[in-house]
């Protein structure tokens, strides 16, 4: 038997309704329209849906669940390879070490033969390595801190007062070595 010659006609996709896809899926109209409204699926102009936006509702995009995924073990991987190769140090623990060395000198300041002013000066210089390992942390993270944004209203020139002069903030730095590619 001869086949019919094949029209040039495009397939036209299924649309649906959440009423007719409720048999198809198994699931009641109620539960599609939530998982619709929830995955913020907009109908069509006729009002209908399109297979794939029912499947992205009802059961997630996989392909977005995977890159996620790979994301995540890429940046597992590369946190684990830092901290191999040392160039991460746990903040906590340098603290304590830190710490240790600070009450060593502090004693040692306290006993010398140093004058009242002399001794407040390096003990002041002394308490200032907790906010300037801070500082060194909040300029080298990627990460917003608490209340931060990368777009916080804030303007982007800060005063350098020591030299007189005003110089540009940057949010990210780019690691010595490498350079940056303009766009």
């Amino acid at each position: 038997m001869p086949r019919a010659a094949a029209s040039n006609v495009p397939p036209v996709p299924l649309r649906w309704s959440p009423e007719r896809a409720a048999p198809e899926f198994a699931i009641s109209h109620v539960t599609i329209r939530a998982a619709l409204a929830q995955a913020s699926e907009p109908p069509g102009k006729d009002g209908l849906y399109s297979t794939q936006q029912l499947l992205n509702a009802l059961h997630g995009s996989m392909a977005q669940e995977r890159l996620a995924t790979q994301r995540a073990v890429r940046r597992r991987v590369e946190l684990n390879n830092a901290i191999l190769e040392a160039s991460v140090v746990d903040k906590a623990t340098l603290m304590q070490g830190l710490g240790r060395i600070a009450d060593a000198m502090v004693s040692r300041i306290t006993a010398s033969s140093l004058s009242r002013d002399e001794q407040n000066d390096l003990l002041r210089e002394l308490s200032s390595i907790p906010v300037t390992l801070d500082e060194v942390a909040r300029e080298q993270t990627r990460l917003p801190r608490a209340g931060q944004h990368a777009d916080d209203g804030e303007d982007d020139v800060g005063d350098d007062v020591a030299a007189g002069r005003q110089t540009k903030k940057t949010h990210f730095r780019t690691r010595p070595g490498f350079k940056t590619q303009k766009a």
